[in-house]
């Protein structure tokens, strides 16, 4: 209902301007019950956001290892930092995997880059193996690094006003500020979240540092003038009031790299497909009488996107040889109709 609210006072103040384009391509009362729904409705309705965390959740039950499934489920299905004392008031499955625009910035967008990394680390193992004739690999410790090493963003809360992401004030800062110049200046953050709370929980040093690692080289990035991977887990350390955990060269497992150049491989995600789609979107809330930018359009964006990808977004647009109406065409489409694209809510 708080949505509903919202939209009624956007309308009185004149963000939102129904116009004969609505009637004419969107029905208002179709927008106006897109606009009403929740993140959650969002995510767990539309049919390949609800896949994803589904099947996210078959790999957290194929970990083998007892503590290493409890532990991850527990912090999946009920996540709650005993470090800091906070418990999530959003689902894992309702969440963003960024903080603003950019990759997988959308309800759901947190089980679909875990499950992304996931399938190829596991396509990764499988060739490694095959290729290197090496032992089998821990893939229980590469799909716990995996789903737990953005775990934090479930505090990247969507503001129901802003229809954008709002993070807590208890948050650690991030490196450098607005002004500094450290490489890693986003981080921090949910990286230190994270990381001092499976310090604080006991977990094995090795899956600390694997999750770590999906942030740093273990090789390139184990410290340079205080920044990278020692010094994140000495600053985990730190907040978790215990020893820090130190990678020393020559000592690193070879598991570690697979957090670390999956999860690394984002600037398609983040910087074309991402902010391409996110673009397209606000075009045809424009079109459609939506201040582009807007809380409204801001919430189109985010139904657009849990039901078809930004992947899905560009991929069209590339196709028809970059033509943006082609991509803007589907997304009017699915705004019009989403049906093929859902799933009944649990």
């Amino acid at each position: 209902m708080r949505y509903l609210f919202v939209l009624a006072l956007a309308l009185v103040a004149g963000v939102v301007t129904p116009s004969a384009t609505w009637a004419q391509v969107v029905p208002e009362a179709r927008l106006k019950a897109i606009l009403a729904m929740s993140p959650q409705e969002m995510a767990e309705t539309g049919a390949w956001t609800r896949s994803a965390y589904e099947r996210m959740l078959g790999y957290v039950y194929g970990i083998q290892d007892p503590a290493t499934r409890a532990l991850v489920l527990e912090m999946v299905t009920k996540p709650e930092t005993k470090m800091f004392k906070a418990k999530a008031t959003q689902s894992f499955l309702a969440s963003p995997a960024a903080g603003g625009k950019g990759h997988h910035y959308y309800p759901g967008g947190l089980p679909v880059h875990a499950l992304e990394w996931i399938e190829v680390a596991m396509a990764w193992a499988d060739t490694y193996e095959r290729v290197y004739k090496v032992k089998k690999l821990n893939r229980d410790m590469i799909v716990a690094a995996l789903i737990l090493h953005d775990w934090a963003k479930v505090w990247y809360e969507w503001d129901p006003k802003t229809a954008t992401v709002v993070k807590p004030q208890w948050y650690p800062q991030s490196w450098g500020g607005d002004k500094g110049k450290a490489k890693w200046k986003w981080m921090g953050e949910h990286g230190a979240v994270v990381y001092a709370e499976l310090i604080h929980r006991g977990v094995p040093d090795a899956l600390v540092v694997a999750t770590a690692a999906s942030h740093f080289d273990p090789h390139w990035d184990l410290d340079k003038e205080g920044e990278g991977l020692n010094p994140a887990l000495a600053e985990a350390a730190k907040i978790a009031g215990k020893d820090p955990i130190v990678v020393k060269n020559r000592q690193q497992m070879a598991e570690w790299w697979f957090s670390t150049y999956t999860d690394g491989s984002w600037s398609y995600s983040h910087y074309i497909a991402g902010h391409f789609a996110l673009d397209a979107i606000d075009q045809v809330a424009a079109d459609l009488g939506l201040k582009a930018g807007s809380p409204e359009a801001n919430r189109l964006s985010w139904f657009v996107l849990t039901r078809v990808s930004d992947y899905q977004i560009y991929g069209v647009y590339q196709d028809a040889k970059f033509n943006l109406q082609a991509a803007k065409d589907l997304i009017l489409s699915v705004i019009k109709d989403s049906a093929a694209y859902e799933v009944a809510k649990n």
